[in-house]
């Protein structure tokens, strides 16, 4: 499935997003639409634009919409070199474990993880890319045991049981699979990542992410 959800991808790399953006107030999205089937992307699926005309291709019986802006917004800092929305966007207990971790093994703080970041994407996309699809969908397997996987490395960085924690003091947590389109400096749409995963934590209706 991922393999050809990414020949899916691929093919659409070149195809102009020739549809017309429609006004989507923020924090909104826009209305369902089903591509043509004359249309490249049409194996995609249907869509949503969000405020910032970005393409999100999600299950809303899955996932909530406020889940995916959350995911938007994480990504459009890396575009826009905004680590204060980066940080807003992350579990707060994540960001006290990981800045600790870091200036004692490291002596540098989550900023500079975060330039990190920003520039492994801006090696593959350049320094002015705009993220213009966006797609999450299912992990395969059992998501308890692939979320308790997924912890693991923190567990052992933060030298504690900081799954539990989490779940603890949380009321959902969601393991996604994703994949990024994105315009890189050419004006070429380009994928940018697929078949990454990613958990996301829900607390009193508000959705944080981990790094």
């Amino acid at each position: 499935m991922k393999k050809l959800l990414i020949l899916i991808l691929c093919c659409c790399m070149l195809s102009a997003c020739g549809n017309k953006i429609p006004y989507v107030a923020e924090g909104e999205l826009g209305e369902i639409i089903t591509p043509d089937e004359k249309d490249k992307d049409y194996s995609l699926g249907e869509y949503r634009y969000s405020h910032y005309g970005t393409k999100l291709y999600f299950n809303e019986d899955d996932y909530p919409k406020d889940l995916i802006l959350t995911f938007e917004k994480y990504f459009r800092s890396f575009t826009e070199n905004d680590f204060e929305t980066f940080k807003s966007c992350l579990y707060p207990a994540y960001i006290d474990n990981m800045t600790a971790f870091l200036e004692k093994n490291y002596s540098y703080g989550l900023d500079k993880s975060f330039e990190n970041q920003r520039e492994s994407l801006t090696e593959k996309a350049g320094d002015n890319f705009k993220i213009t699809r966006l797609r999450i969908e299912k992990t395969d397997g059992d998501s308890e045991e692939f979320i308790k996987e997924f912890f693991t490395s923190f567990d052992e960085t933060f030298e504690k049981d900081f799954y539990t924690e989490v779940k603890n003091n949380t009321d959902n947590l969601y393991h996604i699979t994703f994949y990024v389109m994105a315009e890189n400096s050419e004006n070429e749409e380009i994928l940018l990542l697929s078949g990454y995963e990613i958990v996301f934590a829900e607390k009193d209706g508000v959705y944080y992410t981990f790094g």
